[in-house]
């Protein structure tokens, strides 16, 4: 399969993180969190369970139902299986193609920042995520150990998922994935296949798995209201076969994240139904949040990193240049 089993090996298939890209991070939720957020219907969280199993589940509400408390606090109803520790978010905004990812922890006083980063809009636009879908019939749930009928056609009709993984440390990160439906790719009844696409140059997701392969999927299907959660362990496959099975407009990924699956829950999500995560006439104009090359260039002038490099990318950082460079890479890096 040609697993990758080291940070050398994963970075010779995809790349090292982008200095650049890992500037766009702060340590607290400032005005343009706090304006995403308010406007956020939904969250997908990835945490701990208290039988330590890496879990992804959708929360749902009016907007702001993720209340900002403090610069490192949110508060927000969390699952009555999350146990204290690392933990992560990424706020939807139905109708924008953005995401915001927040990392930090979860505990007795809620959830506590120690990173905020605005994600690119690539998955969200190569999914078609937020275009008029019509409501699907109330269909299966169920609760297995492997990959069944049911789950696979879900898969099928699903173009957009979350993947939530952990370091070494615990901490933890939530990365969107998003492709023409049927981007999670089953190979067995508890394997699955999903293509790392061109993203923000992180590659969080994959840098985790090297040295703790615990991972949680959240599928989403436009106008279905229920998830399915797949969980499991997952390893990084640059396969040249397996990576043009999953190519798209002629174009292979780097690297493909396998994932053993020990339980495929498919359920109605009642963060789904609070959210009325479908309906289009309540999603939100872009133009009423702040523009995202403002955010990003704003985050670069506030990241605290130390060092020549740093100082020298926050002192140049320019709103115009931002927007020109996003919507290039937008239009011809989508894959």
């Amino acid at each position: 399969m040609n697993a990758v089993g080291s940070v050398s090996e994963l970075e010779n298939a995809v790349g090292e993180p982008v200095t650049a890209m890992m500037l766009k991070t702060i340590d607290h939720l400032d005005e343009h969190c706090r304006a995403i957020l308010a406007a956020s219907t939904s969250v997908v969280l990835g945490y701990l369970d208290r039988d330590g199993v890496q879990r992804t589940r959708l929360l749902g509400g009016a907007p702001g139902f993720a209340a900002v408390s403090t610069p490192t606090g949110l508060e927000i109803a969390l699952p009555e299986e999350a146990a204290p520790g690392g933990a992560s978010l990424l706020v939807l905004v139905p109708g924008w193609r953005e995401t915001l990812r927040v990392n930090g922890t979860v505990g007795a006083d809620g959830f506590t920042v120690l990173e905020a980063y605005l994600h690119c809009g690539k998955a969200v636009i190569r999914s078609g995520l937020w275009q008029p879908a019509p409501p699907a019939a109330a269909g299966a749930e169920n609760d297995a150990a492997t990959i069944g009928p049911d789950a696979a056609e879900f898969l099928a009709a699903a173009p957009f998922a979350v993947i939530s993984s952990r370091d070494a440390d615990g901490r933890a990160d939530s990365s969107p994935r998003g492709d023409p439906a049927g981007d999670v790719r089953v190979l067995g009844p508890t394997t699955v296949a999903i293509a790392d696409r061109p993203g923000n140059k992180r590659t969080d997701t994959l840098h985790n798995l090297i040295t703790n392969p615990e991972v949680a999927l959240l599928a989403l299907a436009p106008g279905d209201a229920r998830t399915l959660e797949l969980t499991g362990t997952a390893t990084i496959s640059t396969d040249a076969a397996l990576r043009e099975q999953l190519a798209e407009r002629g174009r292979a990924p780097k690297a493909v994240v396998v994932v053993e699956v020990s339980r495929a829950r498919l359920a109605r999500s009642e963060g789904i139904v609070a959210a009325a995560l479908w309906d289009t006439g309540r999603h939100v104009d872009p133009a009423e949040l702040p523009r995202p090359s403002a955010v990003w260039t704003d985050h670069v002038k506030r990241n605290r990193t130390g060092g020549v490099g740093a100082r020298v990318l926050r002192a140049v950082a320019n709103e115009r240049v931002m927007r020109a460079g996003i919507d290039l890479d937008y239009r011809q890096n989508l894959y």
